[in-house]
């Protein structure tokens, strides 16, 4: 056999390969998985669980600065600023990112529909607008669906699961140990998006109280996957005499 036609059956075979894998991979993705199982509490009853899940969620009015660590899908790297008002009970969000240097880059409203009142490229788009108020309202606002089911992962941790209209689906876990974790799943139950949140100081356990971590991190999962570190700056918990504005 020549050299030529040695060499030309390798790239044959590399190109069968890949198409191969690309196949399996179309594959499971058209199939349903498994969600995690839940298993009931052994002592603790389930209102309590309920309690616990609620701890990863805004109930007041805040005012949050962070800086945010930006791995996009090209594994660029971007370093920005954001600014955060959340009114948790009319479920209205004011977001404004800048660069470093103190340049508005994005500035957007959610108040059940986006609004953009000031951006420049590639942040104009709507597309990110929305995709940056939906991660938003992941991590900090309580899920908008039913509650499905709750109880204890198999690690023992507490866990909640909701379920949205459009068949989304997610997991609200929170360790006995402190911190959470929250897994949002497709509607054929995809890992679509991982929140974890971190505690660098001690913070007493208090359900009906805010405990604002001071490390959060988003994982966009997927082909064009992204990944936000947020490292708290400051937070102010806001009323009508330090704001005066909406939301």
């Amino acid at each position: 056999m020549k050299k030529t036609d040695c060499f030309q059956s390798q790239i044959d075979f590399f190109l069968m390969w890949k198409l191969s894998i690309l196949l399996i991979i179309l594959g499971i993705s058209t199939s349903c998985a498994r969600l995690p199982d839940i298993y009931p509490p052994d002592s603790s009853p389930v209102p309590k669980v309920k309690l616990k899940c609620d701890q990863p969620f805004l109930k007041n009015k805040w005012q949050l600065v962070h800086s945010i660590k930006a791995v996009l899908p090209n594994d660029q790297k971007e370093v920005m600023i954001g600014t955060i008002i959340l009114a948790p009970e009319k479920k209205i969000i004011h977001c404004v990112i800048t660069s470093i240097e103190g340049i508005v880059l994005l500035e957007t409203v959610y108040n059940k529909n986006v609004t953009i009142n000031r951006a420049i490229p590639p942040f104009d788009s709507a597309d990110i607008a929305a995709g940056l108020m939906n991660d938003v309202r992941l991590i900090f606002l309580k899920p908008e669906g039913s509650l499905i089911e709750s109880g204890l992962t198999a690690n023992g941790s507490n866990i909640c699961r909701y379920k949205k209209d459009d068949g989304m689906i997610e997991d609200v876990i929170v360790p006995q140990e402190g911190g959470w974790e929250i897994n949002q799943y497709d509607s054929c139950f995809g890992l679509n998006r991982t929140v974890k949140a971190e505690f660098l100081t001690k913070h007493e356990s208090v359900e009906m109280n805010d405990n604002i971590p001071e490390r959060l991190e988003l994982t966009a999962h997927g082909f064009l996957g992204y990944k936000l570190s947020f490292d708290l700056i400051e937070s102010v918990r806001l009323t009508t005499r330090n704001y005066q504005r909406e939301p």
